[in-house]
Protein backbone atom coordinates (compact mmCIF):
# COMPACT_ATOMS: atom_id res chain seq x y z
CA UNK A 1 0.00 0.00 0.00
CA UNK A 2 1.70 3.37 -1.27
CA UNK A 3 1.11 5.81 2.23
CA UNK A 4 2.84 8.95 0.66
CA UNK A 5 1.29 12.09 1.23
CA UNK A 6 0.25 13.53 -2.17
CA UNK A 7 0.23 17.36 -2.40
CA UNK A 8 -1.82 19.15 -4.52
CA UNK A 9 -0.82 20.23 -7.97
CA UNK A 10 -2.84 23.75 -7.96
CA UNK A 11 -2.91 25.31 -4.11
CA UNK A 12 -7.11 24.95 -2.99
CA UNK A 13 -6.12 26.15 -0.19
CA UNK A 14 -4.66 29.47 -1.50
CA UNK A 15 -6.79 30.17 -4.42
CA UNK A 16 -5.17 33.29 -5.24
CA UNK A 17 -3.98 31.74 -9.24
CA UNK A 18 -8.36 31.56 -9.99
CA UNK A 19 -8.12 35.21 -9.61
CA UNK A 20 -4.80 35.47 -11.79
CA UNK A 21 -6.65 32.58 -14.24
CA UNK A 22 -9.61 34.63 -14.21
CA UNK A 23 -7.75 38.08 -15.12
CA UNK A 24 -6.11 36.00 -18.27
CA UNK A 25 -9.47 34.99 -19.57
CA UNK A 26 -10.73 38.29 -19.33
CA UNK A 27 -7.60 40.15 -20.66
CA UNK A 28 -7.74 37.76 -23.20
CA UNK A 29 -11.14 38.18 -24.15
CA UNK A 30 -11.02 41.54 -24.37
CA UNK A 31 -7.02 42.18 -26.28
CA UNK A 32 -9.20 39.82 -28.67
CA UNK A 33 -12.08 42.04 -29.29
CA UNK A 34 -9.28 45.25 -29.94
CA UNK A 35 -7.69 43.10 -32.11
CA UNK A 36 -10.84 42.10 -33.94
CA UNK A 37 -11.85 45.77 -34.08
CA UNK A 38 -8.16 46.92 -35.41
CA UNK A 39 -8.07 44.28 -38.25
CA UNK A 40 -11.64 45.04 -39.25
CA UNK A 41 -10.35 48.44 -39.82
CA UNK A 42 -7.00 47.74 -41.57
CA UNK A 43 -9.01 45.22 -44.10
CA UNK A 44 -11.68 47.91 -44.80
CA UNK A 45 -9.38 50.76 -45.22
CA UNK A 46 -7.84 48.20 -47.84
CA UNK A 47 -10.71 47.82 -49.47
CA UNK A 48 -11.78 51.05 -49.92
CA UNK A 49 -8.50 53.28 -50.36
CA UNK A 50 -10.27 56.42 -50.58
CA UNK A 51 -10.93 56.14 -46.75
CA UNK A 52 -7.45 56.81 -46.01
CA UNK A 53 -7.79 60.39 -47.52
CA UNK A 54 -10.88 61.62 -45.97
CA UNK A 55 -10.81 63.65 -42.90
CA UNK A 56 -11.96 61.61 -39.63
CA UNK A 57 -15.23 62.97 -39.62
CA UNK A 58 -15.75 61.96 -43.30
CA UNK A 59 -13.91 58.61 -42.51
CA UNK A 60 -16.64 57.91 -39.90
CA UNK A 61 -19.59 58.86 -41.96
CA UNK A 62 -18.58 56.76 -44.73
CA UNK A 63 -17.97 53.65 -42.47
CA UNK A 64 -21.59 54.00 -41.53
CA UNK A 65 -22.48 53.75 -44.71
CA UNK A 66 -20.30 50.51 -45.68
CA UNK A 67 -19.85 48.65 -43.00
CA UNK A 68 -23.09 47.79 -39.99
CA UNK A 69 -23.07 45.13 -38.83
CA UNK A 70 -20.62 42.89 -39.54
CA UNK A 71 -19.80 39.36 -37.49
CA UNK A 72 -16.50 38.09 -36.90
CA UNK A 73 -15.73 35.33 -35.45
CA UNK A 74 -17.76 35.79 -31.96
CA UNK A 75 -17.73 39.04 -32.13
CA UNK A 76 -20.55 41.25 -33.93
CA UNK A 77 -19.01 44.62 -35.04
CA UNK A 78 -21.58 47.35 -34.97
CA UNK A 79 -19.32 50.45 -35.18
CA UNK A 80 -15.09 50.94 -34.66
CA UNK A 81 -13.49 52.93 -32.26
CA UNK A 82 -13.14 56.54 -33.15
CA UNK A 83 -9.89 57.01 -32.98
CA UNK A 84 -8.89 54.75 -35.88
CA UNK A 85 -10.65 57.30 -38.10
CA UNK A 86 -7.43 59.67 -37.22
CA UNK A 87 -4.77 56.81 -38.18
CA UNK A 88 -3.12 56.00 -41.49
CA UNK A 89 -3.01 52.56 -42.80
CA UNK A 90 0.64 52.84 -42.01
CA UNK A 91 -0.22 53.76 -38.29
CA UNK A 92 -3.10 51.01 -38.07
CA UNK A 93 -0.50 48.06 -38.94
CA UNK A 94 2.17 49.84 -37.03
CA UNK A 95 -0.55 49.68 -34.47
CA UNK A 96 -1.36 45.97 -34.50
CA UNK A 97 2.14 45.00 -34.55
CA UNK A 98 2.78 46.83 -31.03
CA UNK A 99 -0.40 45.87 -29.75
CA UNK A 100 0.58 42.52 -30.08
CA UNK A 101 3.86 42.64 -28.47
CA UNK A 102 2.47 44.65 -25.68
CA UNK A 103 -0.16 41.49 -25.00
CA UNK A 104 2.65 39.12 -25.37
CA UNK A 105 3.84 41.16 -22.19
CA UNK A 106 1.20 41.19 -20.59
CA UNK A 107 0.15 37.12 -20.81
CA UNK A 108 4.36 36.54 -19.98
CA UNK A 109 3.31 38.38 -16.71
CA UNK A 110 0.39 36.53 -16.28
CA UNK A 111 2.05 33.20 -17.17
CA UNK A 112 4.82 33.79 -14.13
CA UNK A 113 1.66 35.26 -11.61
CA UNK A 114 0.04 31.75 -12.29
CA UNK A 115 3.61 30.48 -11.66
CA UNK A 116 4.19 32.28 -8.46
CA UNK A 117 0.35 31.93 -7.51
CA UNK A 118 0.32 28.42 -7.83
CA UNK A 119 3.83 27.54 -5.96
CA UNK A 120 5.53 26.61 -9.33
CA UNK A 121 8.03 29.47 -9.63
CA UNK A 122 10.48 27.39 -10.20
CA UNK A 123 9.23 25.96 -13.46
CA UNK A 124 9.76 29.92 -14.71
CA UNK A 125 12.43 28.90 -17.19
CA UNK A 126 9.97 26.86 -18.80
CA UNK A 127 7.98 29.52 -19.44
CA UNK A 128 10.94 31.76 -21.07
CA UNK A 129 11.91 28.33 -23.47
CA UNK A 130 8.31 28.09 -24.20
CA UNK A 131 7.87 31.97 -25.59
CA UNK A 132 11.24 31.51 -26.98
CA UNK A 133 10.44 28.56 -29.12
CA UNK A 134 6.85 29.64 -29.99
CA UNK A 135 8.79 33.13 -30.92
CA UNK A 136 11.25 31.47 -32.89
CA UNK A 137 8.50 29.56 -34.91
CA UNK A 138 6.88 32.53 -35.48
CA UNK A 139 9.00 34.30 -36.83
CA UNK A 140 10.33 31.56 -39.09
CA UNK A 141 6.78 31.35 -40.78
CA UNK A 142 6.62 35.22 -41.18
CA UNK A 143 10.13 35.32 -42.64
CA UNK A 144 10.12 32.07 -44.86
CA UNK A 145 6.77 31.43 -45.61
CA UNK A 146 5.54 35.27 -46.51
CA UNK A 147 1.91 36.25 -47.01
CA UNK A 148 -1.41 34.42 -45.42
CA UNK A 149 0.08 30.74 -45.05
CA UNK A 150 2.78 32.00 -43.16
CA UNK A 151 1.12 34.57 -41.26
CA UNK A 152 -2.06 31.96 -40.04
CA UNK A 153 0.66 30.23 -38.82
CA UNK A 154 1.95 32.64 -36.69
CA UNK A 155 -1.13 33.50 -35.20
CA UNK A 156 -1.76 29.79 -34.17
CA UNK A 157 1.17 30.23 -31.65
CA UNK A 158 0.56 33.51 -30.95
CA UNK A 159 -2.95 32.44 -29.93
CA UNK A 160 -1.18 29.60 -28.04
CA UNK A 161 0.71 32.62 -25.94
CA UNK A 162 -1.77 34.93 -25.19
CA UNK A 163 -4.15 32.03 -23.26
CA UNK A 164 -3.81 29.99 -20.13
CA UNK A 165 -2.42 27.09 -22.14
CA UNK A 166 1.59 27.52 -21.25
CA UNK A 167 0.97 27.66 -17.84
CA UNK A 168 -1.11 25.30 -17.64
CA UNK A 169 0.99 22.96 -19.81
CA UNK A 170 4.15 24.46 -16.78
CA UNK A 171 2.26 23.77 -13.83
CA UNK A 172 0.10 20.47 -15.16
CA UNK A 173 2.66 18.10 -17.27
CA UNK A 174 5.52 18.07 -14.45
CA UNK A 175 3.58 17.30 -11.93
CA UNK A 176 1.59 14.85 -13.56
CA UNK A 177 4.78 13.66 -14.47
CA UNK A 178 6.24 13.69 -11.02
CA UNK A 179 3.49 11.77 -9.48
CA UNK A 180 3.53 9.00 -12.05
CA UNK A 181 7.10 8.55 -11.15
CA UNK A 182 6.27 8.45 -6.78
CA UNK A 183 3.36 5.74 -7.77
CA UNK A 184 6.02 3.82 -9.54
CA UNK A 185 8.32 3.32 -6.25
Amino acid sequence: MNDKIVTPILPWKRPIWLVVLLGMLVFGFYQELAKVYLNHYIDTVQRYPELESLGAAERAGMWQQINQPKRLQYYVIRGTWSGFHTLSLKELVAMKWIMSVFILLVFFVFDGLFLKTTGHLHRWPWLVVIYGMAGLIMAFFMLVIPGKTGYSVSHEFLAFLQSPLPSFLIVLVPSLLERMRQNEV
